[in-house]
């Protein structure tokens, strides 16, 4: 057992700097999301009101008389 020796590696550890390179891309990848975001949201909307068109439609056809009558 050497004295300081753990100290010793502790200061090296917090003294040592790993240099990142800077993001450049997660701006983009935000912008493309929200993007999505909003087409997605158009289509929820526009199959909402088909899906409103088709049961109107189902309910006019369980209306009529059957085809046997």
């Amino acid at each position: 057992p050497v004295a300081g020796l753990v100290d010793s590696f502790q200061k090296q550890y917090d003294a040592l700097k790993v240099p990142y390179p800077q993001d450049k891309v997660s701006s983009q990848v935000d912008a493309e999301i929200k993007a999505s975001q909003t087409e997605i949201d158009a289509y929820k909307k526009t199959s909402e009101q088909r899906i409103q068109n088709y049961q109107k439609e189902i309910a006019h056809l369980k209306s009529l008389l059957p085809y046997e009558q």
